[in-house]
């Protein structure tokens, strides 16, 4: 169960750096407040029962009440971001007026990435909102309590239509599962992301999951759409995707490092997949 909103309070607003080992250590849910997320710097990968996707900084992301989720590192940067908790009622005026589905609307939308100038206008925006709350917990007179919530409720709630009118969302980074997960699906999911670059056999996998290899076979394939051992390998080719441009390591090496024993199977693998040779991707996308 995720941390609830502090007793008394209907928004917060933190600041968080965090180092890049840092993982929810389980499945979490929030049951009174949404959250929404502003990856300064960091990548994070985030898995739901419905889907999978990654956060690079820059993103906004998103989770309602009762949305069970689990972020795990998405690269060996540490992570940064803005954190927001708010009540349903701490937007009523907001929702009132723009209609009950606003949220439900914008939530849909999660993750959403932005173009530079959108990017800097509302990461700047959300800093205004942090010190405003910040200001807000240092008032001690009434009335510039009440002057210092007003201030900050109405950061948020142009924070919030920022968020909702630019900036689109992310869905090419976005995997949808072809069912919902079970709890030890995404267990084994988890697994996976943590040990891709380890040998991996599907007996530990399904003994994990408390399944018999055949039976867990089968879960798998039906809830995300492709068999267990494809699966593990397009995992780890997203990985060499990513070290591809964002390292000069050679394709020998990335291989080693993403778990492939051989780096012929996974040229040959990545070639069947994305279209192009490892080489070719890095020298078409890296800047």
């Amino acid at each position: 169960m995720a941390l609830p909103l502090p007793q008394g309070k209907q928004f917060t607003i933190i600041y968080r750096m965090l180092e890049s080992s840092f993982e929810m250590p389980s499945m979490e849910v929030a049951s009174d407040h949404y959250s929404l997320g502003f990856i300064i710097h960091g990548d994070r990968k985030v898995i739901t029962p419905t889907k999978t996707f990654m956060l690079h900084a820059g993103f906004v992301n998103g989770m309602p009440p009762y949305a069970y989720h689990r972020t795990i590192p998405g690269s060996p940067d540490y992570y940064e971001n803005y954190l927001i908790k708010f009540a349903p009622d701490y937007v009523k005026e907001l929702t009132e007026e723009l209609g009950a589905q606003f949220l439900d609307n914008l939530y849909a939308q999660f993750p959403k990435e932005y173009s530079p100038e959108d990017e800097k206008e509302l990461f700047s925006l959300a800093k205004t909102l942090l010190d405003a709350y910040d200001s807000l917990n240092e008032c001690e007179k009434p009335e510039d309590i009440r002057v210092a919530e007003l201030k900050v409720k109405h950061l948020f709630y142009a924070l919030l239509l920022l968020i909702n009118d630019k900036g689109q969302s992310a869905r090419e980074k976005t995997v949808l599962h072809n069912k919902a997960l079970s709890e030890p699906i995404m267990e084994a999911v988890y697994f996976v992301e943590k040990n891709y670059k380890k040998p991996i056999k599907i007996e530990d996998v399904a003994a994990i999951s408390g399944y018999s290899v055949t039976y867990f076979s089968k879960l798998f394939s039906a809830q995300l759409g492709k068999p267990f051992s494809e699966y593990l390998c397009i995992t780890r080719l997203k990985h060499v995707q990513n070290l591809l441009l964002s390292t000069d390591m050679s394709v020998m090496d990335i291989s080693l490092e993403c778990g492939f024993s051989y780096p012929g199977n996974m040229t040959a693998s990545f070639k069947k997949e994305f279209g192009m040779t490892p080489l070719q991707f890095r020298k078409q996308n890296k800047n």
